[in-house]
């Protein structure tokens, strides 16, 4: 096995133990979502970084991108996630397009996943692992960037609350 850091595996290593490890940063990331202002996620910070649904959308891809190699036939991009073509266009031309919903997104990701997972859970190959291993550091990478971009927009919304309250 490699030594590259992407591709260390820890603890369990099964398919099965990964696919759980990454429902559970799945299921974490919705409970996190679900307590943040929804209207708000679709905003981009003011350094013009992806927003949250930007982001979400991207773990999309990234899904499809790490995992749904191991799918039989051609793969079959998301409209809802950033294909390799619209995620650099999105990125590089920051194009202010409409955007699907977060509920939207969640839900097409949830699709995805189901359809990958039934083929993943069905092999134990050391491809696989390496792959879910990859995904799942690229999941909790991008969690940690929602998780400071919800907090970012909260503090910039509580400072702009004060300041009209003393205006």
């Amino acid at each position: 096995m490699s030594t590259d850091k992407s591709t260390t595996l820890t603890g369990d290593q099964s398919t099965a133990a990964l696919l759980a490890q990454v429902e559970a940063e799945q299921a974490r990331l919705r409970k996190i979502l679900s307590a943040g202002d929804a209207a708000r996620f679709t905003e981009r910070p003011p350094s013009g970084k992806w927003s949250v649904v930007e982001n979400v959308r991207h773990l999309i891809f990234a899904e499809q991108a790490h995992l749904g190699q191991f799918v039989a036939g051609a793969r079959d991009w998301s409209p809802f996630g950033y294909t390799p073509a619209t995620m650099l266009r999105a990125r590089k031309l920051n194009v202010d397009q409409p955007a699907p919903s977060l509920p939207e997104v969640l839900d097409a990701w949830a699709v995805i996943h189901a359809s990958i997972r039934a083929v993943l859970a069905t092999t134990d190959r050391e491809a696989v692992r390496i792959a879910l291993w990859k995904n799942l550091t690229h999941l909790r990478a991008h969690i940690a960037v929602i998780e400071r971009l919800i907090r970012n927009t909260h503090r910039i919304q509580t400072s702009s609350e004060i300041a009209s309250d003393d205006g």
